[in-house]
């Protein structure tokens, strides 16, 4: 559907400010709504005007006579006093600072040299002591939360009724604090949150719970709804900074503005919250006026600090990134520029560079096109979508960090033998917990940390003394800490397994050990394990453990890779992809870790925790649904410490739920995105190991250690390639490379597999066509006259260049929650969904005219209509543009015209021309079509598979981007013949059914163009990287030079012809030995055949055929006489046209080696591939071309500098040798 992916151009005039103008404009905001009172108000009003809890209880109590008149009137005056005070902070100082950090916000988006010169004159106002003060507390933030919620729990046990507030500060805090995304919008944001929960603080003063206050009201009666409310704000304003957190550098600069103001609101729902606070507890605890008033001054003075420190708080990477927006036009011209986008979202700046900061973004997932179109869909998503759809992320989040608080709880197990710490210590051996490391700290008085070599041996010293004492005291009384049954693990506590054993101690890989990491060591053991055996564990279990779940591994991608010829074709592009993104970063590391295999006896000493480890993961991963979106996400699932303790544990459970994804892509449409989110979830695993990786570098750099020796022991070697790949990844190593294979049997399986356990999406196949019915709300019935007349089912037709530019736009409007507005939700033909919301202006004349935006839940941009009705309200027409202030485009809809009918009418220019004409034409020609319709006629038929096809081919040039002025011509003549399902159908047929024709991850060296249908690889070129051609003739024949490559590439050269799409790792050596091998049995089939024929005569030679059976394709061979000998000779024929073949010929190299399959060069250009029997079109075939002799093939030139230096020799010595023989004297 190009209209809209091929936008019109915009004719509106240029703005200065199109960040500011349009977006704040286009983008519909979600605005927090703060009441003045909801929470505190229970009832009761004077006037129209709401009054509080208090007042409502001064009423209540006057009558019931429960205190004095005067004590009344205060509480009266202070509470009006008070809200009088926070409609005016409401009206004015809030909102003026908002909107004046909103304007500041946007102008460091346009123009970075404006905003620094802006800064200047503030330069004072920012070093003010309230601006020091808010920016100290950002600062000092982190470490002043853990004390503020330790004191909050003190309070919650006095009032229990907080606590469903402090849990959720707790728990948005520690997500925050796992994020360590360092932004100070979202600290500042936090500040305020801080702030008003210290308010809460002030429930420690009052002692009695139960307590009744003015008005007959408890604290807890008072407060309940507010804190509930408070609760459920902290929880939206954790969503909202989750899912800002979450986007990329380019989005948050260019949609700087809009998403701000969203996160402003929230401080001033915090501000208002703490408000609240402090009016609750004056009223309760009979405050006077004055005072509440000095603490709302206060409170309000704070408030303007924090909004203009939100304002500047612009990090310098979004400094950077504001002025490469601006040098490229600004907002506007980046977002309709794709090569501006592609260029942004490569760059990264320096700023964030230095900091050695990395986003989402920079992890290239997917390829460059995929990743641009994820980017296109972040910048036209609105705040309020993001935030909306990020909700149900966000809360599995939360349920897993109140798990992780729940597992520390009973986590909390105290072993038999620990020491119990007393506060007054004489030394610090006695912060030590377990009695045998204490022991063995204080006797080397040891101070708060130790060099891990000399703890370890130190330990392996004393075990070993403990033993022998042990042993020489038989039958004497002797008191050790060391059990019978743990004498084994003594054989592992050896010099040999210092490494490992050091690192389970030394988490940061200091070379140190410190008190507190031999505590969280010891402490951190499973029940009922000694030391010594938790000590056995990291010696050598958690190598075998590695070791099993990598075979375990290696399994499932043997499987996987073996399903791909059975995926369904509509998912066979996301799982190949998927197979790209994944299997190269796996490969990295199992194929670097160092396994042992050991005996099964020592696996059951450790297989408990193995079993508990693997469930506490997979509870973790269900319930994130296996979608981890962020390094906080994935920490909350493996918890604290190093990633490689539970790193390929972790993958083989991610893996294996991703094994029943390919299970189920073999029988049913997935939807696109799972295994997109899959592979994205598994890429962040890698991200948090390679941020190991990246930390162990610098930390054996700054202890001058060489990196290289330090990766190829550490962790047994598991980040060794993450160091250096080179060679593992080089194609010479690749060529002799073996991975593990399997044959995939389905029956083998366990077949009970719920899809709806499995996937996080709904199947693709009930989303393909949108069938919505049109039902009356209460809502419609309650709207104004005025928008009851736009209610409904409209279909149309949108126009601009080009009549139309779209299929038939289908929506039904309904009455907004004000009744006063419209809206309407629904799918578009090309399978993007889109909300229409819209409002109305009544003229002077009684004229109604409708104003409506529609906007895409992605790629495309917001389009805004005004139109009016006619007469009967049947039709809607009038104008749209991509400006609420420019619209030169014509739209038409109808409301009780069905589909089927309007794609009868013909084109305004037919109207223009001859109206009369042109409704005659639209009558006949709707009447026809309906006739032939409901007769099945097969004129008809005929017609709508026609437009199919030719829309579908339309389809796929556009897909290669090589639609020309006739195509697009020629979609809005389909378009308008088609009804929207008709075009919804067209693309689903091309998503889902059409196998497409297959687009290779690489480019040809000759064209330099994507590679579709046939890849060629030449077998013969050694470099680099491997020479790819595409299967044009020209390229075929091209002859290459490249830097890597030893010789220039010939078209003599042969080649491996792939048709199905190649895992450059997996696949490539098995392809070019297979292809080497089954050239040579070619050639030597070819070369007997030709010397049969010279030798007896090619009526004598048998041809070989391919006889199809049953069972597949088999071979006969006849025998042949000749000179009275009996021979056999084998004539090879093509297996699809049964000619004769020589060279040039094709030989297939996945077909069994005796099949001995040729293709002749007719037959597999033709066909693009044939399938025979057991012999399928997607098989890899080798090129066999006649041998040329080594004298004859063009020789590169140091081959021809050595050939020519050394006939230069030959003929220097024959110049000496005739020289000598002048010289010498003639006989007489």
């Amino acid at each position: 559907m190009p209209g809209f992916f091929n936008e019109p151009e915009d004719t509106s005039p240029a703005t200065s400010d199109p960040a500011t103008q349009d977006y704040e404009a286009a983008v519909s905001m979600p605005t927090p709504q703060v009441s003045a009172s909801d929470a505190l108000a229970k009832g009761g009003s004077k006037g129209g005007v709401q009054l509080a809890p208090a007042v409502v209880a001064f009423e209540e109590s006057r009558d019931k006579g429960l205190v004095g008149s005067k004590r009344l009137d205060n509480a009266f005056h202070a509470v009006t006093s008070a809200q009088e005070d926070f409609n005016a902070y409401n009206g004015t100082t809030s909102r003026g600072i908002v909107n004046k950090s909103g304007d500041m916000i946007s102008a460091i988006t346009t123009d970075v040299g404006d905003a620094q010169s802006a800064l200047s004159p503030l330069k004072s106002a920012y070093e003010s002591e309230a601006m020091k003060t808010i920016r100290d507390g950002v600062n000092t933030l982190v470490n002043s939360l853990p004390g503020l919620i330790k004191a909050l729990d003190e309070v919650a046990k006095l009032h229990p009724f907080i606590g469903i507030a402090v849990g959720a500060f707790r728990i948005v805090v520690e997500l925050d604090l796992k994020r360590r995304d360092n932004d100070k919008k979202i600290a500042s944001l936090f500040l305020e949150m801080k702030d008003m929960m210290e308010a809460l603080l002030q429930l420690d003063n009052i002692k009695d719970r139960d307590a009744v206050g003015p008005g007959g009201m408890t604290i807890e009666a008072r407060m309940q709804n507010l804190v509930k409310q408070t609760a459920d704000d902290i929880t939206a304003c954790g969503n909202a900074c989750d899912t800002y957190a979450k986007k990329r550098l380019i989005v948050k600069v260019i949609k700087g503005s809009v998403r701000d103001s969203t996160l402003k609101n929230y401080i001033d729902i915090f501000a208002k919250r703490r408000k609240d606070f402090t009016f609750a507890l004056a009223i309760h605890t009979g405050a006077g006026v004055d005072d509440a008033n000095r603490k709302l001054d206060t409170l309000d003075n704070k408030m303007d600090a924090i909004l203009e420190f939100f304002a500047k708080a612009v990090s310098p990477e979004q400094q950077e990134m504001a002025a490469l927006v601006q040098k490229r036009g600004g907002s506007m011209a980046v977002m309709g520029s794709r090569d501006a986008l592609s260029e942004l979202l490569r760059l990264k700046p320096t700023a964030a560079a230095k900091h050695g900061e990395r986003e989402a973004s920079q992890r290239n997932i997917h390829s460059d096109e995929d990743d641009l179109e994820s980017l296109r869909i972040e910048l036209f998503e609105s705040p309020a979508a993001a935030i909306r759809n990020n909700l149900e992320v966000f809360e599995r989040k939360l349920k897993m960090q109140q798990r992780v608080f729940a597992e520390e709880m009973r986590g909390m197990v105290h072993h038999e033998g620990d020491r119990v710490i007393d506060a007054v210590t004489s030394g610090p051996h006695d912060r030590i917990i377990d009695p045998d490391i204490h022991e063995i700290w204080k006797e080397m008085r040891w101070r708060g940390h130790v060099k891990a070599r000399h703890f370890v041996l130190t330990l392996r010293d004393y075990y070993r003394q403990q033993i022998e004492t042990k042993k020489r005291a038989r039958g004497e009384s002797f008191i050790t800490s060391i059990h019978d049954d743990d004498e084994w693990a003594l054989e592992w506590i050896n010099i040999n397994r210092l490494q490992a054993i050091a690192e389970a101690f030394d988490d940061d890989a200091s070379g140190f050990i410190t008190i507190a990491e031999v505590n969280q060591f010891t402490s951190s053991r499973p029940k009922g394990w000694s030391l010594l055996h938790w000590l056995a564990y990291w010696a050598i279990g958690w190598q075998m453990t590695a070791t099993y779940y990598r075979d375990k591994i290696n399994d499932l991608f043997a499987q996987m890779f073996a399903m791909r010829p059975r995926i369904h074709s509509a998912n066979a592009e996301a799982v190949l992809k998927y197979l790209l993104v994944v299997y190269k970063r796996s490969v990295k590391f199992t194929s670097s870790f160092n396994g042992t295999y050991q005996a099964d006896s020592l696996k059951a000493r450790f297989q408990s925790y193995m079993d508990a480890e693997e469930q506490r993961l997979r509870e973790g991963l269900e319930t994130v649904r296996y979608d981890i979106d962020a390094m906080d996400t994935l920490t909350l699932v493996t918890g604290p410490g190093r990633i490689e303790k539970s790193l390929f544990a972790l993958l083989y459970l991610l893996l294996k739920r991703d094994h029943q994804i390919f299970r189920l892509c073999q029988k049913m449409i997935v939807h696109k995105d799972e295994l997109w989110d899959a592979a994205d979830t598994i890429m962040w695993v890698y991200d948090a190991a390679v941020n190991r990786y990246d930390d162990l570098k610098e930390l054996f750099k700054q202890q001058r250690a060489d990196p290289v020796q330090q990766f190829k022991s550490y962790a047994s070697e598991l980040f060794n390639y993450c160091h250096d790949s080179t060679e593992f990844f080089s194609l010479e190593n690749l060529r002799k490379l073996e991975w593990t294979e399997c044959e995939y049997v389905e029956e083998n399986e366990e077949q009970n597999i719920d899809s709806k356990i499995i996937l996080n999406y709904p199947s693709a196949v009930h989303n393909l066509c949108s069938i919505t019915e049109d039902i009356v709300s209460n809502g419609d019935t309650l709207a104004d006259n005025d928008v009851k007349s736009i209610l409904g089912r409209w279909y149309g037709l949108i126009g601009a260049e080009r009549w139309p530019v779209t299929a038939i736009v289908s929506f039904c409007f309904h009455a907004s929650a004000d009744a006063n507005t419209y809206e309407a939700s629904d799918v578009a033909a090309h399978g993007t969904g889109y909300t229409v919301h819209g409002g109305y202006i009544k003229k002077d004349d009684g004229t109604v005219e409708y104003n409506f935006s529609r906007t895409y839940m992605a790629r495309l941009r917001q389009s805004y209509f005004t139109g009016t009705l006619d007469g009967d309200g049947e039709r809607l027409s009038g104008s749209w543009g991509y400006s609420e202030t420019e619209k030169p485009y014509r739209f038409m809809f109808w409301k009780n015209v069905p589909p089927e009918t309007l794609i009868a009418r013909p084109p305004p220019s037919e109207f223009e021309e001859n109206k009369t004409k042109a409704l005659w034409k639209y009558a006949l020609t709707a009447a026809h079509n309906e006739a032939r319709r409901k007769l099945f006629s097969w004129s008809y038929i005929k017609e709508r598979r026609a437009i199919r096809k030719e829309y579908l081919e339309l389809l796929e040039r556009e897909t290669d981007d090589l639609n020309t002025t006739t195509d697009f011509d020629r979609f809005a003549v389909l378009e308008r013949t088609s009804t929207c399902e008709d075009v919804r159908r067209f693309y689903v047929s091309r998503d889902y059914h059409q196998r497409p024709v297959p687009t290779h991850f690489a480019r040809c060296d000759a064209c330099r163009e994507l590679i579709r249908g046939a890849r060629l690889i030449c077998i013969d070129c050694r470099g680099k990287d491997t020479l790819d051609l595409c299967d044009k003739p020209a390229c075929r024949e091209a002859t290459k030079t490249r830097e890597d490559l030893t010789q220039p590439h010939l078209p003599t050269h042969a080649f491996a012809k792939a048709r199905r799409v190649l895992n450059h790792i997996r696949d490539y050596g098995k392809l070019i030995r297979l292809s080497d091998a089954g050239l040579e049995r070619a050639r030597q089939l070819l070369d007997g055949a030709a010397r049969a024929r010279e030798a007896t005569g090619d009526s004598k030679i048998a041809q070989s055929k391919t006889e199809t059976k049953s069972a597949g394709g088999s071979r006969e061979e006849a025998d042949t006489m000749g000179s009275g000998t009996s021979t056999t000779v084998t004539q090879p024929v093509c297996v699809s046209c049964s000619s004769k073949v020589s060279y040039p010929c094709w030989y297939c190299v996945d077909c069994p080696a005796d099949a001995n399959i040729f293709v002749c060069n007719n037959c597999d250009e033709k066909n693009g591939g044939i399938t025979v029997g057991e012999h399928l079109n997607t098989h890899s075939l080798v090129s066999c071309k006649v041998r040329v002799a080594e004298d004859s093939v063009e020789k590169s030139t140091e081959q021809r500098l050595s050939a020519v230096e050394s006939k230069l020799t030959v003929l220097t010595a024959q110049i000496e040798k005739l020289m000598e023989l002048m010289a010498a004297p003639r006989p007489s």
